[in-house]
């Protein structure tokens, strides 16, 4: 398998920068965030809304710098399956909404999956040497 190293910069980048912005959001609106989890069930909201905060902002920052950036992209991966069947439960939306929660399941699922190849293929791997 050849590797782009530019590509997977540039793409580790965008996609790091999803997570980076959204954690850093959380801490300007920390107790509307709280709020929100706990009306979707979440126990313990606000160490909830900490540990989010940690993965979003740590879990980017690892994936943009390139550090830990396999571990780092299992660890968000995971996150996200937990945030998106939390948030996103398309098939408990009221008919005015279900497209928009499946529209966003579904975003969630293919960030999901790149995540899943970032941890799987790293421009330092014997492949990409090849």
């Amino acid at each position: 398998m050849q590797i782009s190293p530019t590509l997977y910069r540039t793409g580790r980048v965008l996609l790091a920068s999803l997570f980076l912005i959204s954690g850093i959001l959380k801490i300007t609106a920390f107790s509307g965030v709280a709020a929100y989890m706990s009306s979707l069930g979440i126990p313990f909201a606000t160490f909830a809304v900490l540990l989010t905060i940690l993965v979003e902002v740590g879990g980017g920052l690892a994936l943009m710098t390139g550090w830990n950036a396999r571990p780092a992209a299992l660890v968000v991966a995971l996150f996200t399956v937990g945030a998106t069947l939390a948030a996103h439960r398309f098939w408990e939306a009221d008919p005015a909404n279900v497209q928009n929660q499946m529209n966003n399941f579904l975003k969630n699922v293919s960030i999901i999956g790149a995540l899943l190849m970032l941890a799987a293929v790293t421009p330092d791997s014997k492949d990409s040497k090849k």
